[in-house]
């Protein structure tokens, strides 16, 4: 399983050999909007689309983190009720590329620093994300880049700021790549896109019949071939 700790958290951690004298807490960076499963329109029919995944530091390919990164990013999609991950893309595909923007040696600085107090004197270090994703389905792609965010990994005795949820590092990846997916998702639903008769998904077929009758077997097909 991918451990955010082996990135820059666990480097600012054993800079200085004081690893087993701290227990580091992760936070979701607050600045980027957040997005529930409430707020994604679960289709009739969810797309059956191939998923790949590839996961990156900076910029690079690290194929060991690829199956955890497929594995919460399948839970996501399920969940949000529009896509289901199978094997077979005779329907359709969808690639996710996260990219773990990670400053190696500001960790080190930061480490060395908070090592030389023994952790009396804490840091913070950030790992930045951005995803990339690509969706085929229904003779169209939909692709969207640079969905940003973040988590901050306090170490040692530094304050956190006040009301935000502190959770194992692994946790506060999980959950940023779960707002970064909902984010994409969000987004193709509000511009209507991947409906194959581009009727936005957000639009209930029931309130629509009753405003127009005479569209009410337009959106029996409609609702029977999302």
């Amino acid at each position: 399983m991918f451990n955010p700790l082996k990135s820059v958290v666990l480097l600012a951690i054993v800079t200085f050999g004081i690893g087993g004298c701290m227990s580091p807490k992760s936070f979701v960076d607050p600045a980027y909007p957040k997005v529930s499963y409430d707020q994604i329109t679960k289709r009739q029919s969810p797309l059956r689309l191939n998923l790949t995944v590839e996961f990156q530091r900076n910029g690079e390919h690290l194929p060991k983190v690829d199956s955890t990164l497929r594995d919460n990013t399948e839970r996501v999609l399920r969940a949000s009720g529009v896509i289901v991950p199978v094997s077979d893309a005779s329907e359709g595909q969808i690639r996710v590329v996260v990219n773990n923007i990670a400053d190696r040696g500001a960790a080190a600085a930061k480490g060395f620093g908070t090592g030389l107090t023994f952790g009396l004197v804490g840091t913070t270090v950030t790992d930045a994300y951005e995803m990339a994703v690509a969706i085929t389905a229904n003779g169209k792609t939909v692709e969207r880049v640079a969905v940003k965010h973040a988590l901050h990994t306090a170490i040692g005795n530094t304050a956190i700021p006040e009301g935000l949820e502190t959770m194992p590092p692994n946790a506060a990846f999980e959950r940023v790549l779960e707002q970064m997916v909902l984010r994409v998702l969000q987004d193709i639903q509000s511009k209507g896109e991947l409906s194959r008769y581009h009727l936005p998904l957000f639009f209930e077929t029931d309130q629509l019949s009753r405003a127009n009758p005479s569209l009410q077997g337009t959106l029996r097909l409609s609702a029977a071939h999302p």
